[in-house]
């Protein structure tokens, strides 16, 4: 028995192991909505809980996805921790990028929804904006031991930095409503927890900032995963409890969190769909904008930091940072969050989306790999 665990974590532990986990996820997703949509779409809808209609992407997505960005939370607060004010520094070409990102998607998704007079793409323009970690991270693993760790760094921050405002956009936008009580409840929470994190052993303190904070995110009706993040954040990474901790968090996502989040996600009803009209539109203009308005937005946000004076880490050279960037075109977790506040789930217009973004996620995971091995060949 003891032997079964310790290969299972092992394999979890593996750099390409969150890469295999969300793409047999996202597979069987995409080969079970099409061969038994009926059945997908019932096991997604059943409510699993009595009185409330919470169904399964409703308890992935505000439950499990919350250890995700737990482990991505930790992992952030060690790396800034082991050399804050380098981080600190460092961190301003990713922020920039980021925004720079989601600038660019949007700019182009409202542009291509006037020209082709679609009116989803102007409505969805912010759709494309973010960046999944889940899946960027997972794709990353597989371009190589070579890749530069200060780059995980980078895309970590990058994509942190868009799912969080474009979940404030969201809200902005009245696309989901919030609570001004409840992001006071953050504030004290946060400030809260700040304090009781470094003056409780670390396991009892995430754990009772965790539950704090996912209560206050959901109150305020902002994204209640993305709790995991200030959580990690505000726990200080510095004993070996807060390691275990971390570590169990990441095997948790790898194995549970990121494999189901796919599974509920990636489905698509193809019965609406069509590569022509309307919904042929929106699938060819999310690849595009997705993968252009990402690398053009990126590129322009990184260029704006370095002319502010931040460095770019010695270890990313220019091929490698473009293949990062590329990387960046990969999501689902906030563009499906966003497009489900818009559109019907069972709506051929959320389907398109979810095609086009599924396309280009593919294609910018295989030319990303592609740049990032190439660069790295030549840096050897």
């Amino acid at each position: 028995m003891s032997l079964g665990v310790g290969r299972l974590r092992r394999a979890l532990d593996h750099q390409y192991a969150a890469a295999v986990t969300v793409g047999s996820g996202a597979l069987i997703a995409l080969l079970w909505s099409a061969l038994g949509p009926t059945s997908y779409r019932r096991v997604l809808a059943h409510p699993w809980f009595p009185g409330h209609d919470v169904g399964l992407h409703g308890v992935i997505l505000n439950g499990l996805m919350t250890v995700f960005f737990a482990a991505v939370g930790l992992e952030l607060s060690r790396e800034i921790r082991s050399d804050l004010r380098h981080q600190l520094r460092a961190s301003l070409p990713p922020l920039l990028g980021a925004v720079g990102g989601m600038a660019g998607t949007a700019i182009m998704s409202l542009a291509i929804g006037h020209l082709w007079d679609s009116p989803a793409l102007r409505r969805g323009w912010g759709i494309p904006m973010a960046t999944d970690i889940a899946f960027t991270l997972g794709v990353l693993a597989l371009a190589g031991d070579r890749v530069p760790t200060s780059l995980r760094l980078f895309l970590l921050t990058l994509a942190i930095g868009d799912d969080v405002l474009s979940v404030v956009i969201l809200s902005a936008t009245g696309a989901s409503h919030v609570r001004t009580a409840g992001l006071v409840a953050i504030v004290v929470v946060t400030a809260a927890g700040y304090v009781l994190g470094r003056r409780v052993p670390a396991v009892p303190a995430f754990a009772l900032v965790l539950v704090a904070m996912w209560l206050a995110f959901a109150w305020a009706g902002v994204e209640p995963a993305l709790s995991g993040v200030v959580a990690g954040i505000v726990v200080p990474v510095t004993t070996a409890g807060a390691r275990r901790v971390e570590t169990t968090m990441a095997r948790c996502a790898t194995g549970a969190a990121l494999p189901l989040f796919a599974l509920v996600a990636c489905g698509v009803t193809w019965s609406s769909l069509s590569t022509t009209g309307a919904t042929g539109k929106i699938i060819g203009a999310t690849v595009v904008i997705r993968i252009v308005g990402k690398m053009a937005g990126i590129g322009a946000g990184v260029a704006l930091a370095r002319t502010l004076g931040a460095r770019r880490d010695p270890g990313i050279s220019v091929g490698i940072l473009a293949g990062g960037t590329m990387l960046c075109a990969i999501g689902f977790t906030v563009p499906l969050l966003f497009a489900g506040a818009l559109f019907p789930a069972t709506s051929a217009t959320y389907g398109a989306f979810t095609l086009g973004l599924f396309t280009a996620s593919v294609l910018s995971a295989v030319l990303g790999v592609v740049i990032l091995r190439r660069a790295t060949a030549v840096r050897t």
